[in-house]
């Protein structure tokens, strides 16, 4: 009985990574699409993708890898969830690709593009929340965040922002030394994705408490010692 309630469990939240991954392509894809910044974990797959013949998937992709890889080199430890992360890091690549073709339309004036940004951002971020949720496995960038943050003694939250601050002055110095303009992937939608994304995840997580696998599992585990201590 245990068994089969630890596999239907563990198969919850296997489905809930995979429809978070999916949901959070999709934002980051609108939010692309929009050409107004993106945001700050998309900004050098996008800015790599603007000045070479790759698709901003496959840059995204590569950059997943790479900040796996930075990742078992600050850590100095391999584990099968980071060596499940680099099939997974070609699946988001490819979803994006597939969701940027799909959004084929134009936006006629700015207000419209910050109102889809923001729509992204609000689809991207409930994303986030959950694959982060399922507690499966952190997005390769924010999984090399807390690396980082963990050699450092940081919290999460401040090694996050320090790492988004990082990627995107790269991002920034990046396109004005090989393009010219610094601002090919930075830009308002940036500064709208930085300051919205914490605060709406934080939004989501008292909205949508169940989506909390932890916290759920340890409220079920609990109402049946009640139950069969009644």
């Amino acid at each position: 009985m245990a068994s089969t309630t630890g596999r239907r469990r563990m198969a919850i939240r296997i489905t809930s990574y995979i429809i978070g991954m999916v949901i959070m392509a999709f934002g980051v894809a609108l939010v692309i699409k929009v050409d107004i910044g993106v945001a700050p974990g998309s900004v050098i797959p996008y800015s790599v993708s603007k000045l070479t013949p790759l698709s901003v998937g496959m840059c995204s992709a590569l950059f997943h890898i790479f900040c796996l890889l930075s990742q078992i080199a600050v850590t100095r430890r391999i584990t099968f969830k980071l060596i499940l992360q680099f099939p997974l890091a070609y699946v988001f690549g490819y979803m994006l690709d597939l969701f940027l073709a799909l959004l084929s339309f134009e936006l006629p004036g700015m207000v419209y593009r910050v109102l889809f940004c923001i729509a992204g951002l609000f689809i991207f971020s409930f994303g986030i929340r959950a694959v982060v949720g399922a507690d499966i496995l952190l997005a390769p960038p924010d999984g090399l965040a807390r690396a980082i943050g963990n050699k450092l003694g940081w919290p999460m939250s401040k090694a996050k922002l320090a790492f988004d601050i990082a990627v995107t002055v790269i991002a920034l110095l990046l396109t004005l030394a090989l393009a010219g303009n610094a601002f090919l992937a930075v830009n308002i939608g940036t500064l709208i994705c930085a300051a919205g994304t914490g605060p709406i995840i934080g939004l989501f997580t008292k909205l949508f408490p169940f989506l909390d696998m932890n916290k759920s599992e340890e409220k079920q585990n609990q109402n049946q010692k009640t139950q069969s201590v009644d």
